[in-house]
């Protein structure tokens, strides 16, 4: 029995050495990661089905890496078909439309979105417009806390950490103008300091989907850093941003050490402190200069179409 028992524990032994073999020889041989499908819609401005959009409005493609080849982009308006007059352009990844003049899209009317390229086809989109014009950016507090845990389950960077940053949601004055529905803001977390970063780096952007509750205000967002990234205390912002890519930009930054697990104070940094100054105002020209970038390049066109536009 003893024999059985020390050969069944040797076995088992040398099957968990070569199974960790196998996992490390599969961490050293990278393998290209997940397949990109590159020029896949990925998202829309505004959301499909949405409702109560703002008539200042664009409309807004996204998509994976870059526009596709001979895509066009027709907005009409549902049961009249015919592509209304508009600018389209594609900026980076992606494509977006903005109509002639700068008129608005008329008062609680159904448009339709319609997209093709030669590998995708067509696609549909629709949404309904609200009673006017957008109530402004986006009136956001910035980021309310930051933690950070262990990742233990990680056999390729057992020493990466998960980090969960929350704030309050987006609400708007609705008798400043018309809100934005809760889908078509878009919520970017940066990274602001940290170990091997010099600047504010991107590292989650998304859009939520609407709570459907006055009194569920509070999100968060987790993503993951490497070990070497985790090495320091490393510090976040947030910033909201509506699809004519106005922000509210602020400086409220919470900052962690992962390797402690907890609020590192020193990183902190706002208007009215000195200690790390520097990065709140590096944040603040960088996240600016975005903004006027994005709402530069959402008013300017460099060709008007009647219907459909062909790149």
């Amino acid at each position: 029995m003893r024999f059985r028992s020390t050969a069944a524990a040797a076995t088992t032994l040398a099957a968990g050495l070569f199974a960790t073999s196998i996992a490390s020889a599969q961490c050293d041989v990278p393998d290209g990661g997940d397949p990109v499908d590159f020029g896949t819609l990925r998202d829309s401005f505004p959301a499909d089905q949405g409702f109560d959009v703002p008539t200042d409005s664009p409309v807004r493609l996204r998509f994976v890496g870059r526009v596709p080849t001979g895509a066009t982009l027709c907005v009409e308006l549902v049961g009249l078909p015919g592509c209304l007059a508009g600018n389209v352009n594609a900026l980076g990844d992606e494509l977006v439309w903005t109509s002639v003049g700068g008129r608005p899209f008329d008062p609680y009317v159904s448009y339709r979105v319609n997209y093709s390229d030669p590998v995708t086809g067509m696609i549909s989109l629709r949404f309904r417009s609200g009673r006017g014009p957008s109530a402004g950016p986006p009136p956001f507090e910035g980021i309310g806390g930051a933690s950070a845990r262990a990742v233990a389950s990680d056999p390729c960077d057992p020493g990466a950490f998960d980090i969960t940053v929350r704030f309050n949601r987006v609400v708007f004055d609705a008798t400043a103008g018309t809100p934005w529905p809760e889908s078509d803001v878009e919520y970017v977390v940066y990274g602001t300091r940290g170990p091997g970063i010099s600047g504010p780096q991107e590292r989650d952007r998304a859009r939520l989907q609407s709570s459907g509750s006055t009194s569920d205000t509070v999100a968060q967002r987790t993503f993951r850093l490497s070990t070497r990234e985790a090495s320091g205390p490393v510090c976040f912002s947030i910033q909201a941003l509506d699809p004519l890519g106005r922000s509210l930009t602020n400086s409220v930054e919470q900052c962690v050490n992962p390797a402690q697990g907890n609020y590192f104070q020193g990183c902190s940094a706002t208007p009215r402190s000195r200690e790390g100054g520097g990065g709140w105002v590096a944040f603040a020209v960088f996240a600016l200069a975005a903004t006027r970038r994005r709402e530069r390049a959402l008013v300017s066109s460099s060709r008007t179409t009647v219907g459909s536009k062909a790149l």
